[in-house]
């Protein structure tokens, strides 16, 4: 399901933030995506980066341009993003690829490269932050990568290799550019030698692990609470079992990021995102993986998408950023919620008649219509299932609502 470019990208005002900006970082094993567990999973995603709203989304297993393009469309939504090039694996015979997308009125893509290795590409981009102030050159390099997954003889080293090809890339970056290395690293312990050359001392680029928790990560309680694969406990389709009990996933922030005035990790924002702390060898749905932080709708979802859990974090500038407004709240809903069978009232706060578009997912106008009474009924039953989007007509920097026709 994708959303076309040209019809449902809404024009925004810009509004300028003069405080403390919040950056937000997610990285992500998507699974195979899309067709990996054979049924539609891009609501799932959407849910779910809905509910966080990363202005740095980094995602591994992208199976083709199709499944680029649905996360950007659908996913996101070029309202208020914008990608990387999909190109296919250009290392070793493995097919999936890794990509980068990012909130275009808070940053700008000025380069993006690949380095090669045995078995699979390690994605570079270079993002520079959008500040009102021309002097100010911000730029965040994030490397995106798989490392070669299992926990054979041999497996360890290869994951290592593939981190020597990408620390000999340190030395031509600038060293007053900020850098995120970001991922499926498929380590099963601090002592890999992976783990400990990434984070060397004597690296031209100083990496860190947020939250500073080495140790065996593997099946281990003590870890419980960063723990990001499988959300499954026993496998199904292509989904791993297992339980949460692995720490795969990571994002680890160059030194500069831990102290820099001018752009810097926020102490604590680092999580598995959606992990309880409750879970330890269980499926992330177990009825005991209870929790304040996520609730049972999201995790849910998160069971639905991947066995890998997202990784986030949060940066944070004083620098003045010009960016779009995010979408306003629309003055009206649907009444009576999701899915739509027959048809449906659209209920209004505004005291006037409003004409409305609706839209399916490949931007085609389905229909204009005028509401000129809170309860007025739009008949849908003849309309073909699948998911639609209301927009109030002629009016920019709005929410789309959406919602399903199902028999």
């Amino acid at each position: 399901m994708k959303i076309s470019l040209y019809i449902l990208s809404i024009l925004l005002s810009v509004f300028k933030i003069q405080a403390q900006t919040q950056l937000k970082l997610m990285s992500y094993n998507l699974l195979q995506y899309p067709s990996g567990t054979g049924g539609d999973r891009s609501d799932e995603l959407f849910e779910i980066l809905q509910s966080y709203q990363p202005d740095i989304f980094m995602a591994c297993e992208i199976e083709n341009q199709t499944g680029a393009d649905e996360i950007l469309y659908y996913c996101l939504g070029t309202q208020n993003y914008a990608a990387s090039t999909f190109s296919y694996n250009h290392s070793g015979n493995y097919y999936l690829q890794q990509m980068l997308y990012y909130n275009k009125f808070k940053f700008e893509l000025v380069n993006e490269t690949y380095l090669t290795t045995y078995v699979r590409d390690i994605n570079h981009y270079t993002l520079k932050l959008k500040s009102d102030d021309p002097s100010d050159n911000i730029f965040i390099d994030v490397y995106v990568v798989h490392l070669k997954a299992g926990n054979y003889s041999n497996d360890p080293q290869i994951r290592d290799d593939m981190v020597q090809v990408l620390i000999n890339d340190f030395p031509n970056i600038p060293s007053d550019h900020f850098v995120i290395v970001a991922g499926d690293f498929n380590l099963y312990s601090a002592n890999e030698p992976a783990y400990q050359d990434l984070l060397a001392p004597d690296n031209a680029i100083v990496l860190k692990d947020p939250v500073d928790r080495p140790g065996y990560w593997h099946n281990n309680a003590n870890f419980k609470d960063i723990l990001t694969q499988s959300t499954h406990s026993v496998p199904d389709n292509n989904f791993v079992g297992g339980g949460l009990d692995d720490r795969f996933d990571f994002i680890f922030v160059s030194d500069n990021l831990m102290n820099s005035p001018v752009l810097h990790y926020v102490s604590g924002s680092y999580a598995a995102y959606g992990n309880n702390g409750t879970c330890f060898n269980r499926s992330i749905i177990s009825s005991d993986c209870q929790g304040s932080t996520y609730d049972d709708v999201l995790r849910q979802h998160l069971y639905n998408m991947s066995d890998h859990l997202p990784v986030v974090l949060t940066l944070e500038t004083p620098v003045s950023i010009g960016i779009d407004d995010i979408a306003d709240a629309p003055a009206f809903h649907i009444a009576g919620g999701n899915p739509v069978r027959s048809g449906f009232s659209i209920v209004s706060q505004l005291n006037a008649p409003i004409d409305f578009d609706i839209y399916n997912t490949t931007g085609q106008l389905i229909k204009t219509f005028k509401n000129y009474h809170t309860g007025d009924y739009i008949d849908v039953s003849d309309w073909a299932n699948g998911i639609y989007f209301i927009k109030q007509k002629d009016v920019n920097n709005q929410q789309l609502i959406k919602f399903v026709k199902v028999n």
